[in-house]
Order: C-alpha cells, then sequence, then structure tokens
C-alpha cells in the first residue's frame, strides 16, 4: 500500500498511528540491507515518531529508510487543505543521539519545523481540573482532563475536596485499586465507590491518583494518610456515588468526568 493511500483512509483520525503505517514497511527494508538490525530500524521509528509528535501535528503518517548513508524520512502530514508531502534526510548520528541528548532533539525539530510549517496543529490540550457542583442536599464532583483516566483522577480530588483540602493530605502511603463495570459512566461510579469505601475501612484520605483504564477495567493507585481530624478538619462525610447526573464524556479535545456524591 502506498503511503498517500495508507493515509487517505485514516483521514477522519485526530492522529494516524505512524507504527502501523511503519510496520507494513519493515520487511523490504530488511530484506534491501542485511546489515541493518531491526534494532536500528526500530530505534530511528522511536526517534522519528518522539520528535514529530513534539512537532504537535495534527495528523501524520511516516516512512523511514535507510539511504545513501543515511535515513530518508517521508512524512505526510494533514494540512488545513488537504495533506502536505514531504522527504528529509536525516544524519543517522543525529537522530540516535536525540533519543538521550535533548539539545541535540531540540536541533531537529528545529530544522524539521522549518520544512513542516504548512502542516495543522493539534488543538492546546485542556487543562487538569476539578470542580464542584451543588445539587440540593448533596454535592456533585466533575473533573477534566486531556484523557478519560486524567478526567477520573481529577474527579477523584473533587471528592476528597468535598471532605478536606487536598493540600493539607500528605502522600505517605498508596492503596491499590481495581474495579471493571460495563460502561465508562458505571465504571466511573465504581471508581468513586471504591474510594469512598477505601477512605472509610482504612480511616485515610487521599490527595493524588494514577488511573489506567483498559477497555472495561480500571486499575489505580491513590497516595495518601490516615485522617488527623486536628489537622484535617473533616466537613462531612461522604456515603458512596450516586447515579445522579452521572456523565462521561468527551469535551472540546479533553474529557469531563461527573456525578453526585451523598454526604
Amino acid at each position: 500500500m502506498a503511503l498517500r493511500d495508507a493515509t487517505r483512509t485514516l483521514r477522519t483520525l485526530t492522529r494516524v498511528n505512524a507504527n502501523e503505517v511503519q510496520r507494513s514497511r519493515m520487511h523490504p527494508i530488511m530484506r534491501g540491507n542485511p546489515l541493518l538490525s531491526s534494532r536500528d530500524v526500530q530505534g530511528a521509528r522511536e526517534a522519528v515518531e518522539r520528535v514529530l509528535e513534539e512537532l504537535g501535528m495534527r495528523a501524520f503518517a511516516y516512512t523511514v529508510e535507510p539511504k545513501e548513508g543515511g535515513w530518508s524520512l517521508r512524512i505526510e502530514c494533514a494540512t488545513d487543505d488537504g495533506w502536505l508531502e514531504t522527504t528529509l534526510q536525516v544524519d543517522p548520528v543525529e537522530l540516535r543521539s536525540s533519543l538521550g541528548d535533548p539539545a541535540a532533539r531540540e536541533k531537529l525539530r528545529a530544522d524539521w519545523q522549518a520544512r513542516l510549517c504548512g502542516c495543522a496543529k493539534r488543538e492546546p490540550q485542556p487543562a487538569a481540573r476539578w470542580e464542584h457542583y451543588p445539587h440540593e442536599a448533596d454535592m456533585g464532583v466533575r473533573g477534566f482532563g486531556s484523557t478519560k483516566a486524567e478526567a477520573f483522577e481529577q474527579a477523584a480530588l473533587a471528592l476528597t475536596a468535598v471532605i478536606t483540602d487536598p493540600a493539607v493530605v500528605e502522600q505517605r502511603d498508596s492503596v491499590t485499586i481495581e474495579c471493571q463495570a460495563g460502561d465508562d459512566e458505571m465504571l466511573f461510579a465504581e471508581w468513586l465507590n471504591n474510594l469512598v469505601f477505601e477512605m472509610a475501612t482504612r480511616g485515610m484520605l487521599f490527595s493524588r491518583f494514577a488511573v489506567r483504564i483498559e477497555g472495561s477495567r480500571l486499575n489505580a493507585q491513590a497516595w495518601g494518610e490516615r485522617v488527623e481530624v486536628a489537622r484535617h478538619r473533616p466537613a462531612v462525610e461522604v456515603k458512596g456515588a450516586t447515579y445522579t447526573t452521572l456523565r462521561v464524556a468527551r469535551q472540546g479535545s479533553g474529557w469531563m468526568a461527573q456525578t453526585v456524591v451523598d454526604v
């Protein structure tokens, strides 16, 4: 499949999966270059993709092939009017150095930016944040993030903030939380209810969260400490997450997760 044909089928995506485009070309490269190891090819692909990601292009696809003692990098990127194709010759030493040397990567980024200035840029990622919203005698918690997992993390901070200021909760101990559900909204409710259960049974408060979501499963770490009434001054006891106003959805280029918690 020609590169242009491959990218045409992916124009509706926010970002083309360059690994898939390149994987189909791996064997021809290797057959034509018996001295080239798979590690060389993988390293070149990793370095190229890192620089292209940092340029913030809306969508792109690429191939990287050895040519005349260096790497020939062929890029197609989305523009406001279609697709732009560019070929760059890259020094293999500079490319390899860029993986571990920020200065070398910055040099490549500046050189390539000049050649790819017509490429459309991604929208700025939304800032991670949380907020509360009133609901009768209870309280709504809402999290925003660039990913679904980040929105879940921010909503968990909002949950803590119903009880106390998260800034006064030290990250002394961690707890592992795993849960699953049939859809995103039920998974979000399960996530918050698991946190409420851990807070109640362990007598803890949490102020940092790391969430990973894979399909219908959530795996997370929560960091915090045991409640000290004099220092934390808990305002209320959260009994659990409800399904009232429960929603998990994309919002602009990011995600939002919200529900009401029973206090």
